[in-house]
């Protein structure tokens, strides 16, 4: 049977999604734990890596196993987590097709950055949040942000030693969202190159300090010319807040 898994985590403790071999990460967590439940070893398969130290509000993973012990999808997610790290917690398990893959057939994904400004972050927030000690012009954000949306060459956007066939990505929608000092900036699009949406964040907020010209960001899409400085927001503001199928 293919089962799916809606995840949440909090990300501070891990090294990111991927399984590594000295390292603590979400998908060997979760591994460990269903090969203690099913007594074969499991393979996991995401909508998308999360980098060390990112969060996820609905990451979606699915793997498929014999049907043996006819379980109960209930009971299944209640023995989860019972056996997962406290930072980890399992929302939703679900039998799909066997065609369904948690990447493959995601059509898009929103991702969630969030920041706090003037006043310091509280212990609870500190590593939930990019804290910036002074207030910030939405309105400067809000104007550059409509640049990156569209189909287009996110190749400047996107962490060195990429492998893959194309830089091509189409952001559908950038919206942000203020509530007294709290600053929400979600982005939405078909798919994400590895540290894109960091990256984005950070050209917004390097933007709205001055740092970078409108003219510079235009280049760096069109994919002529790289970004004199190259800003990425800090892992810990952001979260995987959605994958739609």
């Amino acid at each position: 049977m293919n089962v799916r898994l809606d995840i949440e985590y909090i990300g501070t403790n891990f090294c990111g999604w991927q399984k590594q071999k000295t390292t603590p990460t979400i998908q060997d967590e979760l591994e460990k734990s269903l090969k203690k439940i099913f007594v074969e070893k499991i393979i996991l398969l995401a909508s998308g890596r999360t980098d060390s130290g990112v969060h996820a509000y609905n990451q979606v993973a699915n793997f498929y196993v014999e049907d043996s012990l006819k379980m109960n999808m209930v009971q299944l997610k209640n023995k989860l987590n019972f056996l997962l790290d406290k930072n980890i917690k399992i929302k939703r398990c679900t039998r799909v097709s066997d065609e369904f893959h948690s990447q493959h057939s995601a059509k898009e994904k929103t991702y969630l950055y969030r920041i706090k400004t003037f006043e310091p972050c509280s212990v609870f927030e500190e590593n939930r949040f990019w804290f910036i000690k002074r207030e910030l012009n939405i309105d400067a954000i809000e104007r550059i942000s409509k640049i990156f949306i569209g189909e287009k060459d996110f190749k400047k956007f996107c962490k060195t030693g990429y492998s893959g066939s194309t830089t091509i990505r189409k952001i559908k929608k950038i919206s942000i969202k203020k509530k007294s000092n709290y600053i929400d900036i979600f982005i939405s699009g078909n798919g994400f190159l590895r540290g894109m949406v960091r990256l984005i964040v950070g050209c917004l907020i390097k933007y709205e300090q001055g740092g970078i010209k409108e003219s510079d960001i235009k280049l760096a899409i069109n994919n002529k010319k790289e970004l004199k400085l190259r800003l990425s927001a800090p892992a810990k503001g952001l979260y995987l807040y959605n994958v739609k199928y």
